[in-house]
C-alpha cells in the first residue's frame, strides 16, 4: 500500500507541474455548470451537446458537468429522456459557470422510443460506476411480471447474484451486507419481498440508479464493497398522470403531477397475492403455504422560490409468509427523508437531509409444544449536510458531514401456549457514527483531471451493554468468560475512528478514450451476522464493539474507457485489487440466533479480492444491449490463537462469495414499432461449499466427515430469460403496454444449496436443493393515462 501511495503522490505532483496541454498550445477555459428540473432536482445523466465541435458530455449524480474548451462562442444543448431540450449561448473567454433548468414534456413517450444513454463518462474521473435509466430497465425480462433493480444489477460487471430467490448481491468479492443499498439517499436494510422474488423498488416510480464499485466519492461511506444509489422521480409539473399494472400475482397503481404551481406529488402502491397459485401445487407443503406483500411510496417537492426547494420522500412495506404447520414470518421496512436544497448562486449550493429507516422482523412458531414469538429489528436515524462549491478556477469542491444513530434489537423470544421454551431477550445494541468529508476535482489541463477526497469517520459504541472478558490462551466460549463489565444507558463503551482517503486520476487520450486509476479506503461499523450467503428475514445486524473491530477495505483499480462519438458503442476494461481487514467468519457449528455471547462464535481474519472486468455495450439501432464478463477471486484467511479459532490450518481459502467467472449477455431487439423482444443470459461459477470427503461409523451410526472449509463447489449456475413487449395504439389518452416473459426459459435446476444425507446401507451422499427448476411464464398489462 505504501508503494502505491508513493506512486500516486508522484503522479499527482507530475500532474500539477505538467506543461499546459499537448492538445494544441491554445489557452483553454473551464466551462462548468449544473442541470436541474424546474423543481430543483439534479438531472444525473443528462447530456450536454456543445457546438461547434459536436462534443457531448454527461452530468454526474449531482447534475454537474465540467469541460475544458478553447475560447469562443458556443451553443449548449441539454437533453434528457422525458424532458424538453434546453439551449443556451455561452461566450467562453474566461472560466464560466452556467445553470440550466429543464422542463417536463407534456406528452407521454412511446415506450418503444427508448434512447439508451451511455452508462459511463469518459471525460470524468469516475470509474467503477454504472448508470442505468429506468426506461431501459423496463425492457429487461421479468420474473412473475415485475422487472427488478436488484436482478438487473446482477447483470453488471463485477456483480453476481447471491442466489435464486434472494435479493442480495455480491460486488467484487464482498458479502451482501457490504453493499449500501439506498432509496432516495436512505439506507434499506432488507431489500427483498417474498424472500427475494421481488425487491422493494417499484419500477413505476424510479428515475434511475447508479452502482459505484470503485473510485467512490468521499461523499459516500459506511460500506466497504459498493453503493447502490436508487433515485425516485419527481412528480411531473404539467398535469396529473396515472399508471396501473396487473400480473397474475401482483397489482400496482401510481399517480403523479402538480398539486399547485409550486408543489408536485408522486404516490404509488403495490401488492402481491401468490397464495391462490400455491394452492394449485400437488405438494402439501407448498399447497398449505401462503404469502403476501404490499408497499407504498410517497414523494412531494415544494419549490419555495428560485433558490429553495423542500422535498419529502417515504416508503413503507409489509411482508408475510407462512410455512405449513410450524412457522410464520413477517417483516417490514419503513423509511423516509426530508431535504432542503438551497442555491446560493452559480458557485455554491447545499442540501440538508434528515433521514429515518427502520426494519422489523417477527417470527411466530405455531407447532404444538413449540409456540413462540420472536422479534428483532434495526432503527437508523441520520442528519447530514452536503455542499458543492464551484467558485474556484478548475475546481469542483464537495464537502459536508453528519451523524448517524443506530439502535438494534438483536432478538427477543416470548413463548406462549404449551411451549416449553424459556423466554430470552438480548441487550439492545446502540452506536453513533459521525462523518465529515472533502472532495476536490481538479482539472489540471485538457488531458489530466484529478479527484482528491478525504473522509473521516468516528464511531462510538454506547451502552447499555455487558462486555465479557475471556480467558487468555483458551478458545472464546461461554465457559471461558472470566469477568463481565456493565455499561449503563448512553455511556461510551468503545470508540473507533480513521481517515478514508480517496483519489482518482483521468488521462484523456482523446475525446472518446481515457485511462483512469483510483484508490479508496472504506470503513464499515455495521455488519450482518448470518449463516447464509444472502440477506434473509431472520438475520441480525451487529455493530462494532470491544471484540468486533470495524471492517476496512483498501482498493486500487485501473481502467480503459471508450465511447464512440455518436454514443453507438462503449467499452470498458477495469482491473482491481482489494485488501480486507477484520473479516468475520464462524466457528464450526456456531450458534448465532439469540446468543448473548455472540462474539465467542465469531472468527476474525483478513481477506483479499482481485479481478478483471470487461463491458461491451451497444446503445443505438434496432438491437441494443451489452455483454459483461468478469474474472475474479475472493479469498479469506483466519489464523487464530488456538486451533479451534483457526480455519483450514491458517491457509487462504475461498470466501463464500468467490465465484471466479461471471458472464452476462442482455439483448433488446425492436422487431416493429410496436414489438420488442429481449433476452438475458447469465453464467456463473458455482459457490464454494464445505463438502464431505469421507465418512465414519460411531456407535453404530454413520456420519459425514468434513475436511477443509469451502474446498468444493456447487454446480455452475446458468439461466436464460426472455420477454416480448407490445405497445397498443393509444386510445382516448390512454397508452397500454403488455409484456410476456419467461424466467428460466430452458428449465435449469440451479442449486440453491447442497446438503449431505445418509440413507441406510450406503455412505452419506450430496444432494442439491433447487428453488426454481422450471420455466416460469408471466404476463402483465400496464396502462398510463
Amino acid at each position: 500500500m505504501h508503494r502505491f501511495a508513493s506512486l500516486l503522490t508522484l503522479l499527482l505532483l507530475f500532474s500539477f507541474f505538467y506543461a499546459e496541454p499537448a492538445i494544441g498550445q491554445e489557452r483553454h477555459y473551464e466551462l462548468s455548470g449544473t442541470i436541474s428540473s424546474q423543481s430543483g432536482e439534479p438531472m444525473a445523466g443528462a447530456y450536454v451537446l456543445i457546438n461547434p465541435g459536436n462534443k457531448t458530455i454527461s452530468t454526474d449524480e449531482r447534475g454537474r458537468f465540467s469541460v475544458s474548451l478553447p475560447p469562443g462562442e458556443y451553443t449548449l444543448e441539454s437533453q434528457y429522456l422525458g424532458m424538453e431540450r434546453v439551449e443556451q449561448q455561452v461566450n467562453l473567454f474566461r472560466d464560466t459557470s452556467v445553470r440550466l433548468q429543464m422542463k417536463s414534456k407534456a406528452t407521454n413517450l412511446r415506450q418503444v422510443e427508448i434512447v439508451a444513454k451511455s452508462s459511463m463518462d469518459v471525460q470524468s474521473t469516475q470509474m467503477g460506476s454504472t448508470y442505468m435509466d429506468v426506461k431501459l430497465l423496463t425492457k429487461m425480462p421479468a420474473l412473475l411480471g415485475e422487472v427488478d433493480v436488484i436482478r438487473s444489477v446482477s447483470s453488471l460487471p463485477g456483480v453476481v447474484s447471491a442466489g435464486e430467490g434472494t435479493a442480495g448481491f455480491y460486488v467484487r468479492g464482498g458479502s451482501a451486507d457490504q453493499n449500501l443499498v439506498l432509496l432516495d439517499d436512505v439506507p434499506v436494510f432488507n431489500s427483498a419481498h417474498l424472500f427475494g422474488f421481488f425487491s422493494v423498488y417499484n419500477p413505476d416510480v424510479l428515475k434511475s440508479y447508479t452502482l459505484h464499485r470503485s473510485g467512490i466519492s468521499a461523499r459516500y461511506g459506511s460500506r466497504i464493497s459498493s453503493i447502490l444509489d436508487v433515485q425516485l422521480r419527481d412528480g411531473n409539473e404539467e398535469r396529473p398522470q396515472y399508471q396501473a399494472g396487473i400480473s397474475p400475482i401482483s397489482a400496482k397503481f401510481s399517480v403523479d403531477g402538480p398539486v399547485s404551481p409550486k408543489l408536485t406529488i408522486l404516490a404509488a402502491g403495490r401488492a402481491a397475492y401468490p397464495t391462490y397459485l400455491l394452492r394449485m401445487f400437488n405438494s402439501d407443503n407448498i399447497r398449505n403455504s401462503s404469502g403476501h406483500f404490499y408497499d407504498l411510496n410517497l414523494k412531494a417537492n415544494y419549490k419555495l422560490n428560485e433558490n429553495n426547494t423542500v422535498s419529502f420522500s417515504s416508503y413503507h412495506s409489509n411482508d408475510g409468509f407462512k410455512f405449513p404447520f410450524d412457522t410464520t414470518y413477517q417483516w417490514s421496512n419503513t423509511l423516509g427523508n426530508i431535504k432542503w436544497t438551497h442555491v446560493y448562486g452559480n458557485s455554491l449550493s447545499s442540501t440538508v437531509t434528515v433521514a429515518k429507516s427502520t426494519y422489523t422482523n417477527q417470527i411466530e412458531g405455531i407447532a404444538t409444544g413449540d409456540e413462540f414469538n420472536m422479534s428483532s429489528g434495526i432503527d437508523f436515524t441520520q442528519i447530514k449536510a452536503d455542499l458543492g462549491y464551484f467558485g474556484l478556477e478548475r475546481h469542483a469542491i464537495d464537502f459536508g458531514g453528519g451523524a448517524s444513530y443506530y439502535t438494534i434489537e438483536p432478538g427477543k423470544l416470548e413463548p406462549y401456549g404449551t411451549s416449553s421454551l424459556n423466554p430470552r431477550e438480548l441487550q439492545i445494541d446502540k452506536g453513533t457514527e459521525y462523518h465529515a468529508y472533502l472532495n476536490d476535482e481538479v482539472t489540471l489541463n485538457p488531458r489530466w483531471t484529478v479527484s482528491l477526497g478525504l473522509r473521516h469517520t468516528y464511531f462510538v459504541k454506547r451502552g447499555p451493554t455487558d462486555v465479557y472478558v475471556f480467558a487468555e490462551g483458551r478458545p472464546r466460549s461461554e465457559t471461558s468468560i472470566t469477568d463481565t463489565t456493565h455499561y449503563g444507558e448512553g455511556s461510551k463503551v468503545h470508540t473507533y475512528q480513521g481517515l478514508e482517503p480517496r483519489a482518482s486520476v483521468r488521462f484523456l487520450l482523446n475525446d472518446t478514450r481515457s485511462l483512469k486509476a483510483s484508490y479508496s479506503r472504506t470503513r464499515q461499523y455495521l455488519q450482518l451476522v448470518t449463516n447464509t450467503a444472502a440477506i434473509t428475514p431472520v438475520d441480525v445486524w451487529k455493530l462494532a464493539n470491544t471484540h468486533i473491530q470495524p471492517q476496512i477495505a483498501d482498493q486500487v483499480a485501473v481502467g480503459y474507457f471508450y465511447v464512440k462519438p455518436d454514443n453507438a458503442y462503449e467499452f470498458s476494461w477495469e482491473v482491481y485489487y482489494k485488501w480486507l481487514q477484520n473479516q468475520v467468519d464462524y466457528k464450526d457449528g456456531a450458534v448465532l440466533l439469540l446468543n448473548p455471547a455472540l462474539e465467542a462464535e465469531l472468527l476474525i481474519g483478513k481477506g483479499m479480492a482481485y479481478g478483471s472486468e470487461w463491458l461491451l455495450k451497444k446503445n443505438t439501432g434496432r438491437t441494443t444491449g451489452w455483454l459483461s464478463l468478469t474474472y475474479s477471486r475472493s479469498m479469506r484467511q483466519i489464523d487464530g490463537e488456538t486451533p479451534e479459532e483457526t480455519i483450514n490450518s491458517g491457509n487462504w481459502y475461498p470466501s463464500n462469495y468467490d465465484k471466479p467467472l461471471n458472464l452476462n449477455v442482455f439483448l433488446n431487439r425492436q422487431l416493429h414499432p410496436k414489438w420488442t423482444v429481449s433476452g438475458n443470459f447469465n453464467y456463473t461459477t458455482g459457490r464454494p461449499i464445505t463438502a464431505s470427503d469421507s465418512w465414519y461409523r460411531y456407535h453404530g451410526h454413520i456420519f459425514a466427515n468434513y475436511v477443509g472449509r469451502n474446498q468444493a463447489r456447487m454446480p455452475d449456475y446458468h439461466r436464460l430469460d426472455a420477454s416480448l413487449n407490445y405497445e397498443f395504439e393509444k386510445r382516448k389518452r390512454v397508452a397500454y403496454t403488455a409484456s410476456f416473459s419467461v424466467y428460466n426459459l430452458y428449465g435449469r435446476k440451479n442449486a440453491y444449496s447442497t446438503f449431505f444425507r445418509h440413507y441406510y446401507g450406503r455412505p452419506p451422499g450430496a444432494y442439491k436443493l433447487a428453488i426454481i427448476g422450471v420455466p416460469i411464464p408471466s404476463i402483465n398489462l400496464n396502462a398510463r393515462f
